[in-house]
């Protein structure tokens, strides 16, 4: 599950590699199989098996664009991956 949320958050900031992204396209109806939700989308089979609003991917795109002004602010270089790791753990309580 790890990995699919990771995959979530980088999706939903525009960061998601070509690669895994593909991976996941292709992968999409064994995850919402797996999950047994009543998706379309590997994204939104996240969305329902994790009980997250429709808004989520908007949401983290917010706290991202406020995580990167900030970090501009303070004069250090945001890592999107370090960033996503943590926004994983926090939100979905996995640490």
């Amino acid at each position: 599950m790890l990995r699919l949320l990771d995959a979530y958050v980088l999706d939903a900031l525009g960061a998601l590699d070509d690669r895994t992204a593909r991976s996941m396209a292709e992968m999409a109806p064994k995850t919402i199989a797996a999950l047994n939700v009543p998706a379309s989308t590997w994204q939104q089979a996240v969305e329902l098996s994790m009980e997250m609003p429709p808004s989520s991917m908007a949401e983290l795109r917010a706290k991202w664009e406020q995580y990167v002004h900030e970090a501009l602010a303070a004069g250090v270089t945001s890592d999107v991956l370090a960033w996503t790791h943590k926004m994983v753990d926090v939100r979905f309580g996995i640490e």
